[in-house]
């Protein structure tokens, strides 16, 4: 395209177009677009500021209708027609005219873009206005002027409000860009990078149509659908009876042309056709790195491409594989209501962070009392973090000198900024600790209820960033062993990540030295304790144990044995912390000093063959990944231990505002609180009326105790979803853990009550573990879990005591019995069923 001057003119080939603020969300995709080489018709972006210029010596006025009208269509009619008399600057419609004047012959299509338009969670989509088959330089100004009005439509008003946007604040950019010319026998529509309809990732689906695509993306006539695989055939598609097509007028604008009937029902596309556009659909989504809605056309023979976005809304699919580690059980809905709004923010929170679209729907849902995960979501946004395309040398290399993870702030950024804002929460947790509920209400016990979560949320918003770059790390790791040419990489990683200096390892080290005083109380120590009161009775024969012991519950006693705050944490439950400091007395320190020596020694061993096989130009950048893949690998337990220190005040404050219930006959139990969705108590509180919270209670306990009874659907809905893969019919395969193998009797723990029944040298069967359970690894030969992979915490600690585990067995608790026994493989993830 000729360039023509204007000071607020961005041309898609600029880099100023490329920033939202000035080209807003429609015109930073074509820019983007169009610098990637993709197929977009040459173009221009008038920017914000020309807006914000042509509207500053109106905002008064402007302000005073907004005042004085209520309605909004009232509101938006006059702002409009106030605006409307107010005429362009000279300089803009002389820059427009010398354009117009360099290709007299060619028509533009002009498009708002606003500067919070076509942005995730704020997609304004069809609310501003689009003109075409625009020509001459009167019709170019008065399009110009036609979208700046659109930022008042009556319908935006309440949807910019809705986003907490001023009015007077928000301004529009607006492309200005050649017209793709479809005629009445060529097509036109919207496309989508994988199907959000059905939630397949694996097909592009079309929606079609003759002429213009406006009929397709305003969507008030029918169209041609078509799904297209990733081999580029059609696999499905249904062909509408079409009667019309938007086509350009003679004398500009649009018009309708009415198809013959033998035309009617022929497809819009031939399957060629839908292969090239299902290929340009994908090559937007790789260059933006996410799933994208496009919008194209077919002029002239050509393919072009006329807008891309995110993906902002897409069908679920539900199952456990990204939900079983961290929820194993089921799980109460007061605990789970209060965390998941909280988890969400996390979740954008981190997003944000990382330069990743935000996601608006779920995540994570509660079903039948379990927690499923959107495993579309997880897929979608797996691989596309940062650094994820290291796919050879040469790719490494350009990726280390372009500055490597440190492009990314946030890496380095997160854990001190973690640490600066963690006094605030432990003070905040020391206040409601030190809360009197005596005198206290109904309303405040729930208030503080209430008030807890809100600091839990706020403390936990960076949370899942730590994990997801942890991942991100590990990953990248991984990668540059293979691309280095590491033999063996797998293992090398394994040793390089098998000893990590962690909170829980410092806890454990606290549980062994308790567990030395208990081996001169050799009856103590075999004795068994299913009960806090039989084991305090029994430590008050022992009062140097019992006063170390009180002192330990002091420190870690926040520990959880369970996700949901309605179960106990350590300091409730001291017997099932005590039986495993009773299982590490009959060890021998020893082999526990040696088999932590040999891992730190193999790890250092493994650090030298890396720089020995590593090139010596990435040598620095080796170093500074070892240390943030340790760094964050503290970090991750760390943030996990200082979380569970909320579930003390929380359950207390939650107890109290039960107590209350009781005392008005709305339940029986103050623990019965938590069958009780949070705002079925705001309800009650703000109305004074409880009766209504018995009857919730009674029927959510009652499918509570029955999801307890059952194990959960892996993948909701599916009537084979309880059967796990396998390799043979003996054998189950997994996720490989830690590597090794180990032949024996399974025990199966569901619950940390059966923690004092578990076998020496038995191969430990769970549904997934936390911190609480690592003195059970010391006595295991070996371990399953239901969920998790090769960064869960069961993988990370059997790697660092040299133990082999295999994860992602499915149903493994149901499926095996105390006793059963069992061949496992900790490399290749397989175990094999002997009797």
């Amino acid at each position: 395209m000729t360039q023509t001057h204007h000071p607020h003119l961005l041309f898609f080939h600029s880099s100023a177009a490329l920033d939202t603020a000035l080209a807003g969300g429609k015109g930073v995709g074509l820019a983007r677009a169009a610098q990637a080489g993709l197929p977009v018709p040459d173009g221009a972006v008038l920017s914000t500021e020309s807006y914000r210029a042509w509207f500053a010596p109106h905002r008064a006025a402007v302000r005073d209708i907004l005042r004085r009208e209520t309605d909004d269509t009232a509101r938006s009619a006059a702002v409009q027609s106030y605006l409307k008399t107010q005429p362009l600057p000279q300089e803009l419609t002389d820059a427009l005219t010398q354009w117009q004047q360099r290709q007299p012959e060619t028509y533009f299509a002009v498009r708002s873009s606003g500067s919070a338009e076509d942005l995730p969670g704020a997609a304004f989509a069809g609310l501003h206005d689009t003109l075409l088959n625009v020509r001459g330089a009167e019709n170019l100004a008065a399009a110009v002027k036609q979208c700046w009005l659109s930022l008042w439509n009556a319908e935006v008003l309440p949807y910019r409000e809705r986003l907490g946007l001023a009015h007077e604040d928000a301004a529009m950019a607006v492309v200005i860009q050649q017209m793709a010319d479809v005629g009445a026998d060529e097509a036109a529509g919207v496309a989508f990078s994988i199907d959000p309809v059905r939630g397949s990732l694996d097909n592009v689906l079309i929606n079609a149509a003759f002429g213009l695509g406006e009929t397709v993306v305003a969507g008030g006539e029918p169209v041609d659908e078509y799904r297209v695989n990733r081999a580029g055939e059609t696999v499905e598609r249904h062909i509408a009876a079409k009667s019309a097509a938007l086509i350009r007028g003679a004398n500009g604008g649009s018009e309708v042309f009415r198809l013959p009937e033998n035309r009617q029902t022929q497809p819009a596309l031939t399957s060629v056709q839908a292969a090239q556009v299902a290929e340009l659909a994908r090559r937007a989504e790789a260059h933006f790195g996410f799933p994208q809605d496009t919008e194209w056309a077919f002029s002239g023979g050509s393919l072009y491409l006329l807008q891309s976005r995110p993906v902002t809304r897409f069908a679920p699919r539900w199952t456990r594989d990204e939900s079983a580690e961290r929820f194993p059980n089921p799980i109460t809905p007061l605990t789970w209501q209060l965390c998941e709004a909280g988890f969400h923010e996390s979740l954008n929170y981190s997003f944000r962070l990382m330069g990743l679209p935000p996601f608006y729907d779920k995540w994570f849902a509660l079903k039948d009392g379990y927690v499923y995960g959107n495993q579309n979501a997880v897929e979608i946004y797996a691989g596309r973090l940062p650094a994820v395309p290291l796919s050879d040398a040469e790719a490494l290399a350009r990726f280390v000198e372009n500055g490597g993870l440190w492009r990314f702030a946030w890496i380095s950024e997160l854990p001190t900024r973690w640490m600066n804002d963690l006094d605030g929460y432990l003070l905040a947790i020391g206040r409601f600790n030190a809360l009197d509920y005596t005198g206290k209400n109904i309303a405040e016990c729930w208030q503080t209820v209430r008030d807890i979560s809100a600091e839990g949320t706020r403390y936990f918003l960076p949370n899942i960033a730590i994990s997801l770059t942890q991942t991100l790390l590990y990953r990248v790791l991984q990668r540059v062993l293979a691309i280095i040419g590491c033999p063996q990489p797998q293992d090398l990683f394994d040793r390089l990540t098998a000893v990590s200096d962690t909170k829980t390892a410092d806890v454990n080290q606290a549980m062994w030295q308790l567990s030395r005083l208990l081996r001169a109380q050799p009856a103590l120590a075999a004795e068994r304790f299913h009960s806090p009161e039989a084991l305090w009775h029994a430590l008050d024969r022992q009062p140097e144990i019992q006063s170390r012991f009180k002192q330990f519950l002091a420190q870690h006693g926040h520990r959880e044995t369970d996700f949901d705050s309605y179960r106990p944490t350590w300091i409730e439950a001291p017997h099932t912390v005590f039986s495993q400091i009773q299982m590490m007395s009959g060890q021998d320190d020893t082999e526990r000093e040696r088999r932590y020596w040999l891992a730190k020694d193999a790890m250092y061993t493994a650090e030298h063959e890396l720089f020995q096989a590593a090139p010596a130009n990435l040598h620095f950048f080796l170093h500074e990944l070892l240390r943030l893949v340790r760094t964050y690998t503290a970090l991750d337990d760390l943030e996990h231990y200082q979380t569970t220190r909320l579930t003390i005040p929380f359950r207390c404050a939650a107890y109290e505002t039960g107590r209350r219930l009781v005392n008005l006959g709305a339940l029986d139990d103050a623990w019965d609180i938590f069958f009780l969705p949070p705002a079925d108590i705001d309800q009650a509180v703000a109305d004074d009326d409880f009766r209504r919270l018995r009857p919730i209670a009674e029927r959510e306990k009652a499918a509570y105790q029955a999801a307890w009874a059952r194990p959960a659907e892996w993948e909701y809905g599916s009537a084979h979803s309880h059967t796990p893969a396998q390799t043979a019919a003996e054998a189950w395969q997994g996720l490989g853990g830690s590597p090794g193998s180990a032949e024996g009797s399974v025990f199966v723990i569901t619950d940390p009550t059966q923690f004092p029944d578990f076998p020496q040298g038995a191969i430990l069967v769970a549904r997934t573990t936390n911190p609480a359970w690592t003195p059970l690894f010391y006595h295991a030969a070996g371990v399953i879990t239901e969920s998790g992979g090769p960064l869960s915490h069961g993988a990370v600690t059997a790697r660092e005591l040299g133990i082999p585990a295999v994860m992602g067995i499915r149903n493994a608790c149901h499926r095996l019995k105390n006793g059963q026994r069992v061949r496992i493989d900790g490399r290749n993830g397989t175990v094999e069923v002997l009797d």
